[in-house]
């Protein structure tokens, strides 16, 4: 009977065991070397007073298990200026208690800009890794937690996993899983998302640590980028709370393979999300797309700064491949032109536009622009030498690569016309010039002087019915926005393209002013506003608006800013170029 009594207690006691709870605990610090972009004081105590620290604390605690996110600039500077952090971090990468994120080369704003620039940041930091053999994971976290729908189709075949917050998805949707398969096109990659539902049927998780690596043992600004005790204790203790509550420590890859492989557990196709930010309560891009908090932003000018640089870039870049494919040695070019890219994605960094930028951040955009543009200049200086084509025009296509002789210009009406879409501007003044340069194409300049409140807007009338558009870093596809969101949504549109909806797209010309738009859902109103500092007293914006379907028109968003072309001459007094513009094709 007792013997009896044992089995039935051992059967019942292995039957709570397998079916017990697993319990897994992630972390993800978000370390960011441009946190002040352009103070490299701060950048070296973020990286002596924090990321080593944090590393340290790993390797004394290998039952933790975390994914650190850092950028590819900060594993150049750890290589040239801090060797021992890069040791001890691949130390911790190469034993599987770190799981190294790299996301960009730059900290990036990088949904306001087209995927190259994006695919060009992860090339470029995938070099660095190599050059220092150190492995990322395909695990992908970005600055400001930004978030795309595009990422399926600007992350294939480098990433497998996109981690994100809470947010954008409470702000535009109501209950999911975490783990999800996002689809941009014919594109798929899987998705977690921090509002998921984190207890499962068999596994429950939670976050050891999600934010700014930085607050794990300093309050950032607060303590001048110092260590306080209290704040690391109080990081420590999350950590070792969860240990003793039974909580196995895990990577992000390893949460998703677990929940993947979850009895019962179908991966759902996610819902569409548009683009978003770690922050929705300001409507997302909005804040580094036209928000103003602290009386010194120019958001539109900063974020065409980079967008008319990249252009420039673009075609040096191709004129260094022509010059290649006529035998000529361009190595040292080459370099040079990697130089340039790094400086441009440089200035794409987020907080030169926000969350609050100090002066030194607004200013470190033009800064790395100007950098750009005196190497462009030396390049195009030796290009003038290494070929022989004095006295001559060519057009130079950024997309395809193609150099040739410039025909002449075709001729068009360019005739004062009347927009056939009605549109709007709040402005203290305004003035707006409507030129129709053929039966399907208008371009329109508007300027707006800054009301006493400070916001300047254009808006323009849709229908009802959803518009269709490129998602951030997803310019090669139009897809439809859809008209159930929770609230009205804000996007970059890094092409400048938008389908109406009603037989005409709306092209922002984003190397004028470049900021975010709001569409107002149940007003029927796109809704372009900046809010302006008293320095910055004028809003100048230039928009095509294209009669025809949504794809032709998409082809010509992204021959105007996408993949731009150039009138390149060449003269005994060097290189000269200007960009092609629609009153000419």
């Amino acid at each position: 009977m007792r013997k009896s009594i044992q089995l039935l207690l051992f059967f019942l006691l292995s039957g709570l065991i397998s079916n017990a709870q697993e319990k897994y605990a992630i972390g993800m610090f978000h370390f960011n070397l441009q946190y002040v972009a352009g103070d490299y004081k701060i950048e070296s105590k973020i990286i002596r007073n924090s990321v080593y620290p944090v590393l340290q604390f790993f390797e004394k605690n290998p039952q933790y298990k975390s994914d650190i996110e850092i950028q590819g600039y900060a594993i150049e500077t750890f290589a040239e200026e801090h060797p021992e952090v890069l040791a001890l971090l691949k130390k911790l990468v190469n034993r599987g208690q770190i799981e190294l994120v790299i996301a960009h080369y730059s900290d990036q704003f990088f949904i306001a800009y087209p995927a190259i620039d994006l695919q060009k940041s992860i090339e470029i930091s995938d070099q660095i890794l190599a050059d220092h053999g150190i492995k990322r994971s395909r695990v992908f976290f970005g600055q400001e937690i930004q978030w795309t729908p595009a990422y399926a189709s600007v992350l294939k075949d480098k990433y497998d996993l996109v981690v994100t917050s809470s947010d954008p998805h409470s702000h535009y949707r109501g209950a999911t899983l975490p783990l999800v398969n996002v689809t941009y096109g014919t594109d798929h990659i899987l998705g977690l998302i921090g509002a998921g539902e984190n207890k499962l049927d068999g596994l429950t998780w939670n976050f050891a640590f999600l934010d700014d690596g930085e607050v794990f043992n300093t309050l950032d600004y607060n303590s001048d980028f110092n260590i306080v005790p209290e704040q690391e204790k109080k990081s420590i203790d999350n950590f070792k709370r969860l240990q003793k509550e039974g909580y196995k420590f895990v990577t992000m890859t390893e949460l998703a393979n677990k929940i993947k492989n979850l009895k019962g557990y179908k991966i759902p196709d996610y819902p569409f999300v548009p683009e978003g930010t770690w922050n929705m309560s300001v409507c997302g891009p909005f804040m580094w797309m036209g928000r103003q908090r602290t009386g010194i932003e120019k958001d539109g000018l900063t974020r065409a700064a980079s967008y008319k640089l990249r252009g420039v870039v673009l075609l040096v870049e191709k004129l260094v491949d022509y010059a290649a494919s006529k035998g000529l040695d361009v190595s040292k070019l080459r370099k040079m032109v990697l130089e340039a890219w790094k400086h441009l994605l440089l200035s794409e960094v987020s907080d030169s536009s926000g969350w609050s930028p100090l002066l030194v951040e607004v200013q470190y955009t033009d800064n790395e622009v100007a950098n750009a543009e005196l190497i462009l200049q030396e390049v195009l200086k030796s290009l003038k030498v290494l070929i022989p084509m004095d006295e001559k025009s060519y057009q130079v296509d950024t997309k395809t690569g193609k150099v040739e002789p410039l025909n002449i210009s075709k001729s068009s009406s360019n005739q004062v016309g009347v927009l056939p879409v009605p549109f709007a501007v709040r402005a203290e003044k305004s003035v707006s010039s409507v030129r129709q340069i053929n039966e399907n194409l208008y371009s329109i300049e508007i300027k707006g002087e800054r009301p006493a409140d400070g916001a300047v807007e254009i808006i323009f009338d849709t229908p009802a019915t959803g518009l269709f558009y490129s998602a951030g870093s997803g310019e090669e596809i139009a897809v439809e926005i859809p008209t159930d969101l929770k609230n009205d949504p804000a996007f970059t549109l890094s092409n400048g393209f938008v389908y109406l909806n009603n037989g005409y797209s709306l092209i922002k010309d984003c190397s004028v002013e470049h900021i975010a738009a709001t569409w107002k859902m149940k007003e029927q109103k796109l809704v372009f506003r900046e809010e302006l500092n008293p320095n910055n007293p004028e809003m100048n914006m230039r928009f095509y608006l294209v009669k025809g379907s949504a794809i032709d028109v998409l082809k010509f968003a992204n021959r105007l800013n996408t993949w731009p072309s150039y009138n390149v001459t060449f003269s005994k007094s060097g290189i000269s170029y200007s960009k092609v513009m629609p009153e000419t094709w």
